[in-house]
């Protein structure tokens, strides 16, 4: 946000809701809508590009829906998130999400002010400095990290965030039952549309999210990209083969075989390092 302005991104399935909203915000001072999206992809896309103030999102969308694309923004550039929906059932999820608000279609223009006066009273200087000093409190607690070396990397944008060694990720498995997984037994992870296939030494389990969401989640150097939509655990790599065009073959056992691209073809050098050390 610079100074008084507020920025925003829209989100929704039907083109006419989205120029709805926009005429709507665009009655009121100080609001910028900086970019549109027709489904979750592309919001991911534009919260993580444009980092808005605020996203207005609609619930259900082609690929992930409202509610999936907030659970994967928590772990990357976090708006403000306003609901915006035709269905009032989904509040309960929405508001567990932190959400700041939840509209019910059609969206009136007075109804909308009161969302922005909601949006400014969080966006004022003492609510954000009061709400980051909270953040940074959850987010050492939860990752293991220091509040200083959480505040160091917020000074410094461009540095990467230390990530301290996982021990487990959390997978909710085909009875919605949250499961723990042992990071040291995952053999690969690949991409099959909107979710990704994590590969253990007992079963594979199929969650939605996105390819960077577990990449940073996981340990480094352990797991290496080799192919825009597969992630490989070193660990597991027991025989390198070269193929044509700079790409190459890993050998994972069992008759697991991954090709790596030639997009990727450092991390063969890499694999080679981490073995070699």
């Amino acid at each position: 946000m610079t100074d008084s302005l507020i920025t925003v991104v829209i989100v929704d399935d039907e083109k006419l809701a989205i120029d709805v909203l926009r005429l709507r915000l665009e009655k009121i001072q100080d609001i910028k809508v900086i970019g549109e999206a027709t489904d979750g992809d592309q919001a991911l896309e534009l919260c993580q590009t444009l980092q808005p103030d605020v996203l207005f999102i609609d619930l259900q969308l082609p690929g992930l829906n409202g509610i999936e694309v907030v659970q994967v923004l928590q772990a990357d550039i976090m708006p403000l998130i306003v609901f915006v929906s035709a269905y009032s059932e989904y509040a309960i999820d929405a508001f567990e999400l932190n959400a700041i608000d939840y509209i019910l279609k059609p969206v009136n223009l007075g109804r909308m002010q009161e969302t922005i006066k909601r949006i400014r009273s969080k966006l004022s200087p003492q609510q954000r400095s009061d709400e980051k000093h909270r953040l940074l409190q959850a987010l050492g607690t939860t990752s293991g990290l220091a509040i200083s070396e959480l505040e160091e990397w917020l000074e410094r944008p461009h540095r990467q965030l230390p990530t301290p060694s996982r021990k487990s990720l959390i997978i909710k498995n085909s009875d919605n039952e949250k499961v723990f997984v042992e990071v040291k037994n995952i053999i690969w992870i690949d991409a099959a549309g909107n979710y990704m296939c994590i590969h253990t030494q007992a079963e594979t389990f199929i969650v939605r999210s996105t390819m960077k969401k577990l990449e940073s989640e996981l340990e480094q150097p352990m797991f290496s990209r080799i192919h825009k939509s597969t992630l490989v655990n070193i660990e597991y790599v027991k025989g390198i083969q070269p193929l044509n065009n700079n790409e190459s073959m890993l050998d994972l056992g069992d008759n697991i075989k991954l090709k790596v691209s030639r997009n990727y073809s450092e991390t063969v050098k890499k694999i080679i390092e981490v073995k070699n050390a």
